[in-house]
């Protein structure tokens, strides 16, 4: 059998194109007060963006838990946001008299990450029929495809866990704070007005940790550890495992999982399954 693409190249060479079309969705946000409306829903400062200008973004619930989180990026006009699926109707409860229209864009946008080393070369120039936004792995895509897909959703799963990147429904959730999962230098802002959820963010700044957070697993073994897996540390139970591939490039076993505080310091030795693991990386460190 042909070795794919990831195989045959490292990481941090690859360059390649992924489909997230119906991993995603697309919404357009119009209307006189869509600004003032979407700034108060995310944690990001979204004033700051002109047009073709992005960030990302977690929207959360009163008690600061996420709703669902994604890209927001400002045109002439309007926004159109790159979210997690199902968060429309999380937005649209909360518009009572506010011009706003939230329009689901997806089935006639696409959505692509082009991965890799040259990936902002590779999603060049630009094009009027083209968005794209930056990427922990790459550089997003809204629109026409930049070229053929070469990575397939097995190996974008494996790149991204080795970048210990999350994944909503899978390494965060409705039961997730966004610090917990790494996300503050990407997705938050402490200098913006009031927003859903504000008090439980500020309140961790101020008293400076959560009580667990996501990390990068280096597991001794070739079991692969299903999700929902207990780690061990000392003894006592620490956590559990949210993601888990086979890294060819690695030649070994690596996983994302929550530990308590205590236990997410890099080097740290875990238990799990009988075997073995390790903390290789504080997810957004």
């Amino acid at each position: 059998m042909a070795k794919s693409q990831y195989e045959n190249q490292t990481a941090c060479t690859l360059v390649g194109l992924a489909n997230l079309s119906h991993e995603r969705s697309r919404l357009r946000v119009l209307g006189a007060d869509r600004v003032a409306f979407l700034h108060g829903q995310c944690t990001n400062d979204i004033t700051r963006l002109g047009a073709g200008e992005s960030c990302y973004a977690a929207f959360l619930n009163a008690k600061g838990k996420m709703r669902g989180e994604g890209h927001v990026v400002c045109l002439d006009g309007a926004f159109l946001l790159e979210t997690s699926l199902e968060l429309q109707s999380s937005l649209e409860k909360f518009i009572v008299t506010e011009d706003v229209t939230i329009e689901d864009v997806s089935p006639t946008l696409g959505e692509w990450l082009v991965v890799g080393q040259d990936s902002v070369g590779a999603a060049s120039p630009p094009r009027p029929d083209r968005v794209t936004f930056a990427h922990p792995l790459g550089i997003g895509v809204l629109g026409a495809p930049p070229g053929p897909v070469t990575i397939s959703p097995e190996d974008l799963e494996i790149l991204r866990i080795e970048a210990g990147v999350p994944l909503w429904g899978a390494d965060m959730d409705e039961n997730t704070i966004p610090n917990e999962a790494g996300l503050e230098a990407r997705a938050i802002s402490y200098d913006k007005g009031c927003y859903i959820g504000q008090e439980t963010i500020a309140r961790i700044k101020t008293y400076g940790h959560v009580n667990r957070r996501l990390v990068q697993l280096a597991l001794a073994g070739t079991d692969l550890p299903g999700r929902g897996t207990k780690i061990f540390a000392e003894g006592r139970e620490a956590g559990h495992v949210t993601s888990a591939v086979r890294s060819t490039r690695l030649g070994k076993v690596v996983a994302l999982g929550y530990v308590r505080r205590e236990f997410a310091m890099t080097g740290t030795k875990l238990t799990l399954n009988n075997g073995t693991a390790e903390v290789s990386r504080i997810c957004g460190e």
